[in-house]
């Protein structure tokens, strides 16, 4: 009798929940917060951004509600057309509109409840939405709807936008599932009546900034829905489970054995048969495109094929295992999107997994195709990952190494002369990359040989190496040291570009030519108008420039100054983690060798010093507009 009294009483308190959630509607006279001080001048603020996920799974009981209830003040006319379209939608499953009610509240208190004729529903997904009608400055705008889809297993919630928030709401009920949340630290936790509920107030207008950790800085909310009793995403059990033995799904195990032993590898150092390893898979097998279907592997061996990401995975581990390589299966995350938990795998965060060789302390990158046996992958440098060891069956953590700015040089050479009259410049470039950067333009370079036109590769030229800004003409070029093994050497990519300028370099100033010649560095990124920082700056990756101009000084000219063309900026602290930017010029013979060397020692600026990174930043785009000044010889 007792246990048909409990479940009488779950029955209700489910039937509850739901019922809740279904009915909700929003307060006849709202009020919400006071606008603080700060944000007055903003063009709009959102007063109230409310959310409530409620899931129902067992049983005949299959479903997730959703309910969004959103206002905003618009303070300026021309924010109303961004604001004033509203869709009743969440992922994009739905499967019913419940309810859809909007409403527009004047700054005098009157309320006009929008018609329900006005909701309009399209003909193909059947998405429902609204335009507010008639709104003017001042106006609050206010709207909920309940919606019924597909459970999802996961999802994201991101409450910060680029105008302020001042009430943010997420709740949470379930049925028969476990349900997780992971909140960014402005959020506060509480529970009522069998609700989990996490609140934020005053978020700040999101401030998209270049080399932020633009991302992971997001004020959101994940969370994750599991069945109770099951916790299958704990690193503990996640990681031998998804590692415990290879899933061929385009090949057999005897397909896998056939093709180690043709590698021919035999009494190799480690060192070299990783290198044969990595270098004939990333050579010869690429990904199944969006699209595409994969085909049956008849023979691993017989040159370009495509497969899985998840085949080339395990075909990796498969050969590590059967040559008896120790090896540890590596989880990261790119540090400009999270960290990876240290308790489970957050499954709607985008985790990367690799292989890390204890002997070497190098790193195997199946789904990168453009990286080598060596460093990770850049996005993962510096943050902490997960390691499972397969021989002791335990699972650590790991800090991913930095790549020193010696690793990545980008480097030019470049030799000037002008025509008779001064109008064309004909130019004679040697680019050359090392590192990440050497191994991205390998790859994106033979991507476009093999899938585009000369004229994209022709572009991309450009681009690369003089700047979108630099009108020029391309006459002939020319790639050395293209092939994916020279990777493994960090030999420079090169590329020789015989080009002209199609507009002068030269300005007359009185009896005195002025030519600009910092702009054949190509063109540099620079701070001038943001000059205050809400974040650290994030590099991609330490790196090196280095640049040589020679510049063939005209016959009967001389030159009368190069000060502009001379720039030294360099930031206090420990030069093993600083940057600096200087420039040379200086005369011999017929010629003037101007040099550029430029460095950027970390990954990680702090907001603090942000003014004088900021001065070598723009130390760099100055050198562009620097000129040599001529004059004629008496």
């Amino acid at each position: 009798m007792k246990k048909i009294t409990l479940f009488i009483v779950l029955l209700m308190s489910f039937q509850t929940y739901s019922q809740e959630i279904k009915s909700y509607t929003w307060d006849e006279k709202p009020t919400f917060k006071e606008i603080p001080e700060e944000y007055k001048n903003q063009p709009a603020v959102v007063l109230l951004d409310k959310r409530w996920i409620h899931t129902r799974v067992g049983g005949y009981s299959y479903a997730t509600f959703g309910m969004n209830h959103f206002a905003i003040k618009i303070n300026k006319a021309e924010e109303i057309n961004k604001y004033n379209k509203i869709k009743a939608q969440d992922n994009g499953y739905i499967r019913d509109v419940r309810d859809f009610h909007a409403r527009v509240i004047k700054p005098n208190g009157e309320i006009k409840i929008l018609p329900q004729d006005k909701i309009i529903e399209t003909t193909e997904d059947k998405v429902k939405s609204i335009v507010f009608e008639g709104v003017e400055a001042g106006d609050i705008l206010e709207y909920y709807f309940i919606i019924k889809e597909n459970p999802m297993s996961y999802g994201v919630e991101v409450f910060q936008k680029e105008i302020p928030v001042l009430f943010a709401e997420f709740t949470h009920t379930q049925e028969g599932v476990k349900f997780e949340t992971f909140a960014s630290s402005e959020f506060e936790q509480s529970a009522l009546n069998n609700k989990s509920i996490s609140t934020a107030t005053n978020i700040p207008p999101y401030k998209e900034e270049p080399n932020a950790l633009n991302l992971k800085n997001l004020v959101k909310l994940i969370y994750m829905v599991s069945t109770p009793g099951m916790d299958i995403y704990n690193w503990n059990y996640f990681l031998p489970q998804y590692l415990s033995k290879p899933s061929f799904q385009y090949f057999k195990k005897t397909q896998a054995r056939e093709f180690i032993e043709k590698l021919n590898i035999g009494t190799e150092s480690t060192e070299e048969k990783l290198i044969k390893i990595d270098e004939y898979i990333k050579t010869n097998f690429d990904f199944v495109g969006k699209g595409e279907t994969a085909q049956k592997i008849t023979n691993l061996n017989n040159g370009k094929q495509k497969l899985t990401g998840g085949d080339i995975f395990d075909l990796y581990g498969f050969t590590l295992k059967e040559l008896k390589i120790p090896y540890k299966v590596v989880v990261g995350m790119s540090r400009f999107n999270g960290e990876v938990n240290t308790e489970k795998f957050v499954v709607p965060l985008s985790h990367e997994f690799m292989y890390y060789i204890p002997e070497t302390k190098k790193f195997l990158s199946p789904y990168d195709k453009y990286l080598c046996y060596g460093y990770p992958s850049y996005e993962l440098q510096g943050s902490v990952g997960r390691t499972y060891y397969p021989a002791l069956k335990e699972n650590y953590q790991l800090t991913f190494p930095i790549a020193p700015a010696e690793f990545t040089v980008n480097e030019s050479q470049s030799t000037v002369s002008l025509s008779d009259d001064f109008a064309v410049a004909t130019i004679e470039k040697l680019y050359s990359n090392t590192g990440y950067d050497g191994q991205l333009y390998r790859n994106w370079v033979t991507y476009i040989k093999g899938n585009e036109e000369e004229k994209d590769l022709v572009d991309f030229i450009k681009k690369r190496i003089f700047g979108d800004e630099f009108d020029i003409k391309i006459s002939e070029y020319i790639f050395e040291n293209q092939d994916f093994k020279y990777n493994y050497s960090n030999t420079p990519y090169i590329v020789k570009v015989k080009a002209e300028a199609k507009e002068s370099l030269t300005e007359n100033a009185g009896n005195l030519v002025l030519v600009n010649l910092g702009k054949l560095v190509g063109k540099q990124f620079n701070l001038y108008q943001e000059t205050d920082r809400k974040w650290d700056v994030d590099l991609s990756y330490a790196k090196t420039y280095k640049h040589k101009i020679i510049f063939n000084i005209p016959n009967g000219y001389e030159v009368e100054s190069f000060k502009d063309l001379e720039i030294d900026k360099k930031m206090s602290g420990d030069e093993t983690m600083n940057c600096s930017f200087k420039s040379t010029a200086r005369v011999e013979g017929n010629q003037l060798i101007v040099e550029v060397f430029e460095i950027y020692n970390s990954i990680n600026y702090p907001k603090e010093v942000y003014q004088e990174y900021r001065n070598v930043v723009n130390a760099s785009s100055d050198f562009t507009k620097a000129s040599v000044v001529l004059r004629q010889k008496k």
